[in-house]
């Protein structure tokens, strides 16, 4: 399931998550709307994860995430073939978010990741590190040569095949998924267990799991420190993220090799996902988050105040790479600290607190570049705002123990 879903985040991600970097000039040029009107766009598009993610949330708590995995992923797919006939910036727009944000985030943003929530217990955090390092290779061996059909063919062309590519080799492995592993007879971790231990209650998805309600973590400091931690993650991240490779040429890099390093970046994070998965299984994983957290407030420090080199591009690309990597530690730990039971819903609550902050971000950036035609003082921001992110983050501490949920609304 982890090989599965990694597999499926991945494809997605070289055309949504990651992909969407490669086609803002492009698109911003061919529609003539400047840095600030492709940051409204696609700041829009980021932000739906928080709304969307509340549905598709409560969605997969009620339903599992086989389902929500093939509505989401077929709407990725339709959305894209139709987004290469846009013939102007509202259709675009519309199309962007109305279909391959929500299909995004049904399917790849929430559904997966509850998958390997659903199938892992003490290797949690590994297993989700292991899922993440799977979606990174993908989209790094992908991202760079869809920049270059970008070039060649134009973005049109390469949204039409993004959206093929989709449709063909992702949905269908909605076939394969299995929405928790007592479903197969065994136990999360991979444990043999036999089917007359297995509660045969009548549910969405046949099995009672434990874990915290909505009410019971929301009655947890931790959980409040969690929030606070990801909306601050989320915000710096988000804002970067839609810029990289806008900041890249700021820095004096060519674009093409913007693109290239955006690749070589998602080669970098393989590693460090397994390392840092591993050591979040080993050590408290607030310490592990904060300092993977502060290691990405250091990589735009690095942007904002180092002279242009190729040792900056190097030791940015180290720290940025090591950041990467506290998404799958944020929400193993959502797992980990607050159980299967609401896991869906709490991850969706989580990205909806962070909205504005994604959505607002990126727009301050792309306003700021083209005022000012520098984008050294929001990166101070991102810089400060992953900072307090970190702080947050070490501060939490695991809820001495995990209900046991055996009641009627904690199923899944």
């Amino acid at each position: 399931m982890v090989v599965l879903a990694g597999m499926a985040h991945g494809l997605n991600a070289a055309a949504v998550n990651k992909g969407y970097m490669v086609f803002l000039l492009p698109v911003t040029d061919a529609f003539g709307i400047g840095r600030i009107g492709g940051s409204v766009v696609f700041s829009l598009a980021r932000a739906g994860d928080g709304p969307f993610g509340v549905v598709a949330g409560w969605l997969i708590d009620r339903f599992g995430p086989k389902p929500i995995f093939f509505v989401g992923s077929t709407m990725v797919g339709i959305g894209f073939l139709l987004l290469g006939q846009s013939e102007n910036i509202f259709t675009f727009s519309v199309i962007y978010i109305a279909l391959i944000t929500v299909g995004s985030v049904l399917a790849f943003s929430n559904a997966t990741s509850a998958l390997v929530n659903n199938w892992f217990n003490t290797k949690r955090a590994f297993a989700m590190a292991f899922y993440q390092a799977i979606s990174s290779i993908i989209p790094a061996i992908l991202v760079p040569g869809l920049a270059f059909l970008i070039l060649k063919e134009g973005w049109d062309t390469a949204a039409m095949v993004c959206g093929v590519s989709i449709l063909l080799l992702v949905t269908p492995m909605t076939l394969w998924i299995e929405n928790t592993p007592e479903a197969q007879g065994l136990l999360p971790d991979g444990s043999d267990v036999s089917r007359k231990s297995i509660p045969e209650e009548p549910t969405i998805s046949g099995y009672i799991v434990t874990g915290y309600d909505l009410s019971g973590a929301f009655h947890t400091v931790s959980y409040w420190l969690l929030f606070v931690g990801s909306i601050c993650r989320l915000t710096s991240k988000g804002g970067f993220m839609v810029h990289f490779i806008p900041i890249l040429v700021w820095k004096e890099v060519d674009q093409g090799l913007a693109s290239i390093y955006l690749g070589l970046s998602l080669f970098l994070v393989v590693p460090f996902y397994l390392c840092f998965g591993w050591l979040a299984d080993k050590f408290p994983k607030n310490i592990v988050l904060a300092t993977t957290t502060m290691s990405g407030s250091a990589a735009m420090l690095v942007l904002a105040i180092a002279p242009t080199s190729n040792l900056t591009i190097y030791i940015f690309l180290i720290m940025f790479a090591i950041s990467e990597t506290s998404g799958s530690n944020n929400w193993a730990t959502i797992g980990d600290y607050f159980g299967r039971k609401s896991y869906g819903r709490l991850r969706g609550l989580t990205q909806f607190g962070a909205t504005p902050g994604v959505l607002f971000a990126p727009i301050f950036a792309g306003w700021w570049f083209d005022k000012t035609s520098s984008y050294e003082f929001p990166l101070w921001c991102f810089t400060l705002c992953g900072v307090v992110g970190g702080i947050s983050y070490l501060l939490m501490r695991k809820p001495s123990q995990i209900p046991d949920g055996r009641q009627p609304n904690s199923r899944i």
